[in-house]
């Protein structure tokens, strides 16, 4: 099954492209109206059961924060979540409430629409007429205006097509974010505009997809991002077995779930001319371990040589998905490699022994 024909197939992005064109009237004030402050008796509270939007994965009305490293397999997982939810299909087994879903793109919209067709034609679904809407560009979040903006955009999509809005998506927040995040003041910030104008709204829940930190240890930047979140799941794609697996690393009102694992299975596409495109969909597997790590035993001029390499490659990757390229090979030259490695004072002949050890033991 190939993609509908080319109105057919700009069907789906060309309503919300051309309002988030449109001027939006100037902003005004908001009425501050005192809410009575009140308490209630213990006993009277409710004990309710929990509302799932994909059944032990995302709650209904949470803020959830998804972290892992450049092109190990984020938004391949963001994006088979929105188009479940939109269309109403279970998410790998899991039940899921249908409703609308709203995805701010900060880069690669070409490869979004590749992945989306991707999903489409791997599942067998037809995508015209499904409430799943995808920004043309990036916007800085951390600027009320800017977040009131997206909400009224929201809002009239929402009218226009009567659907409620269940899920927005921001991949990723490094795109969608004009501040530091290293301050705890503007993360927070940030938080409170995407709860304010996004999430309470429509009690939506809010999926950010955000970098991990070099040493890959948890989501880049302040901590305040962790404690606001109400579930927090680490992606990562494992070097020897290509695995992708999500892994839960926090859950606040919820037992964790048990981590998933996805192979990416390749796609016949074709493009809007009629030519052939490669895509891609995920598929569910059974959860193990990661293999053994490459790593163990290396001496340290190994470990460091990789960790360069590593680092390089993840920058690369960063920067190509920036440009939307994010599909293109990753190439690093060897010349670069070693400066990076004699920069840091690894002696010239160190660096060649640790290259040849790591071809050896095919780290890399």
């Amino acid at each position: 099954m190939g993609p509908p024909s080319k109105v057919q197939r700009l069907g789906i992005f060309e309503p919300q492209i051309a309002r988030m064109k449109n001027p939006v009237e100037p902003l005004k004030p908001a009425v501050n109206v005192a809410q009575p402050f009140r308490f209630r008796a213990a006993g009277e509270l409710e004990v309710k059961p929990i509302a799932w939007l994909v059944d032990d994965y995302l709650e209904q009305d949470a803020l959830v924060v998804m972290f892992g490293p450049p092109g190990e397999g984020k938004s391949f997982i963001a994006l088979d979540l929105a188009c479940c939810i939109a269309t109403g299909r279970e998410f790998h087994g899991h039940e899921t409430k249908p409703g609308a879903v709203f995805y701010i793109a900060g880069e690669g919209h070409n490869g979004i629409a590749r992945r989306i067709w991707g999903w489409a034609e791997h599942n067998e679904c037809l995508l015209p007429g499904v409430p799943l809407y995808v920004s043309e560009c990036a916007t800085d979040l951390a600027s009320a205006t800017n977040a009131v903006r997206v909400a009224e955009a929201v809002q009239q999509l929402a009218d226009e097509t009567g659907t409620h809005p269940v899920l927005i998506v921001i991949d990723t927040l490094a795109r969608n974010f004009g501040g530091d995040e290293n301050s705890a003041t503007d993360v927070g910030n940030f938080i409170r505009h995407v709860d304010t104008h996004l999430r309470h709204k429509w009690k939506a829940t809010t999926l950010i997809v955000h970098h991990c930190g070099k040493d890959n240890r948890g989501a880049r930047g302040s901590s305040a991002l962790k404690g606001a979140a109400d579930a927090e799941y680490e992606v990562g794609r494992n070097a020897e077995d290509k695995i992708i697996r999500l892994t839960p690393r926090k859950m606040k009102d919820a037992e964790e779930p048990a981590p998933l694992a996805f192979e990416l299975v390749g796609v016949s596409l074709l493009d809007d001319t009629g030519q052939p495109v490669s895509g891609a969909a995920l598929v569910a597997i059974e959860h193990t371990a990661p293999s053994a790590s490459t790593s163990s035993g290396m001496g340290k001029n190994q470990q460091a040589a990789l960790a360069a390499l590593k680092e390089m490659y993840a920058e690369t990757s960063e920067r190509l998905a920036g440009q939307g390229r994010q599909d293109h090979p990753i190439h690093i030259l060897t010349s670069d490699w070693r400066q990076i490695c004699e920069a840091s004072g690894m002696q010239p002949n160190r660096f060649s022994e640790a290259r040849d050890g790591l071809l050896k033991r095919g780290a890399i």
